[in-house]
């Protein structure tokens, strides 16, 4: 079997993200924004930005309407109609996002108050920023993941296999 092209890879993913009815989101931020992304993505040690953001939006909306209001509206330092203004200019930040995110990101953005998705998301990235390395960590850590645990049925089919591959091992030999 030949390798793929470049384009069967790409109308792949393609299909794969048409599936998860995943979509890109465009953000237009100042470039003191996306400095305050990098930053943070930095002291968590994230490398992909969607990543970061996705982890973001969750996590801040987790706290629910009355902590996104404390959290994002009642910052001492920003300017919050500065911030829900649009940007004519500045920098794009692009990243993919399913559905579960886009609906949490519409929470955000009717919770805050803010004119749009990139007037929340600049929101949530400079109250992040002004949070410092430390604090900020929680909205940019990767739930748990349950630890799984295999059935002892398998186990059992498992070990039979290998008992039995062993022994045609030592045979052969």
């Amino acid at each position: 079997m030949a390798a793929k092209t470049g384009t069967q890879r790409s109308a792949k993913c393609a299909e794969k993200r048409i599936a998860a009815n995943e979509e890109e989101l465009r953000l237009r931020v100042r470039p003191g924004t996306r400095q305050a992304l990098a930053d943070l993505m930095e002291w968590a040690g994230i490398e992909e930005q969607g990543e970061a953001l996705t982890l973001m939006i969750h996590h801040i909306q987790d706290l629910g309407r009355d902590g996104v209001i404390r959290f994002l509206c009642s910052r001492p330092v920003l300017d919050y109609h500065e911030n829900v203004a649009p940007i004519t200019g500045g920098e794009m930040i692009r990243f993919r996002i399913r559905q579960g995110t886009r609906n949490a990101l519409a929470l955000l953005v009717e919770w805050s108050g803010a004119k749009d998705e990139c007037a929340a998301m600049r929101l949530a990235i400079q109250a992040l920023h002004e949070c410092g390395p430390v604090q900020c960590m929680p909205f940019l850590t990767a739930p748990p993941r349950e630890k799984y645990v295999m059935p002892d049925r398998y186990a059992r089919l498992l070990d039979a296999e290998f008992k039995r591959k062993t022994l045609r091992i030592c045979h052969d030999e």
